[in-house]
């Protein structure tokens, strides 16, 4: 076997992890399955051409991440100057250049491109069709000519039956046709009949119309003829009464002003309509004062009688529940000593009894 030779036959590819071989049809795409360049955390996002806008949490994540220049140092037989205390919470350290002269930068690290090529997904090959198993036996049957039927001989009475069912269906059609063309034309008929007899009720209501609506106009118009006569009438005897009561007017009117009072004198006006109503308005109002002083007075008495008698009520209940109390009291201590009595006589009883066994 020469170098250049497989020592094993060629084989897909190792897939590790969960990745599958084939892609489900049913199932979405796993993120994970693939790089996709707007889900890669590699790949910036945003403006490229705007300055980056830094929060407090980017510049601390920053200042963790990235290594300060002073700690990587110069190159060998450089001394490195004691690192800067961590910054207070709320604020970030930032590098500036403060040597009296510009400096080569040289700690930055060697870079190189590199690429992967991921394994595109394998569609699913399709399933093969079901194919049931078979089972059971086949059998045939061999017929011969002539077996089953006669053409010529059978085909007679069948060619009857289809000639004939033909003819007696377009003869029941003609039928029908004629059936509609006479229907239609005595609807046409009818049709006409009615147009003209519907527009001779039309002129008739059209004439009964007219008819009624004059009839309404000459009532509205005698009814108008009334009204007016009626008012008129009223204005001729409006107009004569006031001839005849304004011809009086001038000789009553100073008699009726002196009797209604608008001739009056000015001292006894004032008396009695100043001084005589304040005179009575004081006096009704104390004889009110005194008279609610009185019915003051009179419901504090009635008030008192009520609660004497329920007051007295109240007393002859305690003094009957203490007379009560007093008598069951009495009756409960006469109880018990009768019980002692009884249990004193039993143990005398029982002592004398006693006595006489022992003597037997």
């Amino acid at each position: 076997m020469s170098s250049y030779d497989y020592a094993s036959e060629p084989q897909a590819a190792p897939v590790g992890g969960k990745k599958k071989k084939y892609r489900d049809e049913n199932e979405e795409a796993d993120a994970s399955d693939h790089l996709n360049l707007m889900q890669d955390p590699r790949v910036k996002r945003g403006n490229t051409y705007a300055a980056e806008v830094m929060t407090s949490s980017t510049k601390k994540d920053n200042a963790r991440k990235k290594p300060s220049r002073r700690s990587m140092g110069r190159g060998p037989g450089t001394t490195r100057r004691s690192s800067t205390p961590p910054p207070v919470e709320g604020r970030v350290h930032s590098d500036m250049q403060t040597e009296e002269f510009l400096e080569e930068l040289t700690d930055r690290p060697v870079e190189f491109d590199a690429g992967t090529q991921t394994l595109a997904f394998m569609d699913r090959p399709k399933s093969p069709l079901f194919v049931p198993a078979k089972i059971g036996q086949d059998m045939d049957t061999q017929i011969m000519p002539g077996d089953l039927f006669n053409f010529d001989l059978e085909v007679d009475p069948i060619l009857e039956v289809l000639v004939g069912k033909t003819i007696h269906v377009a003869m029941l059609e003609l039928m029908q046709e004629e059936e509609l063309e006479g229907i239609r034309l005595q609807q046409e008929e009818f049709e006409s009949i009615r147009n003209v007899e519907l527009s001779e009720v039309q002129r008739l209501e059209a004439e009964a119309r007219r008819k009624a609506d004059e009839r309404d106009r000459r009532v509205a118009q005698e009814k108008q003829r009334q009204v007016d006569r009626k008012a008129l009438e009223e204005k001729v005897a409006a107009r004569a009464f006031a001839n005849q009561y304004l011809s009086s007017l001038h000789e009553g009117v100073f008699d009726d002003l002196q009797e209604e009072g608008f001739f009056f004198d000015p001292v006894r006006k004032e008396v009695e309509d100043i001084f005589m109503p304040d005179l009575l308005s004081t006096i009704s109002s104390r004889s009110n004062a005194y008279g609610a002083a009185r019915v003051m007075m009179d419901e504090l008495i009635a008030g008192a009688r009520v609660l004497s008698r329920v007051f007295g009520a109240d007393s002859q209940r305690l003094r009957k529940e203490l007379a009560d109390r007093l008598a069951a009291e009495a009756a409960a201590k006469k109880a018990e000593e009768e019980e002692a009595a009884r249990l004193a006589a039993e143990a005398a009883a029982a002592a004398d009894a006693a006595g006489e066994g022992e003597e037997e």
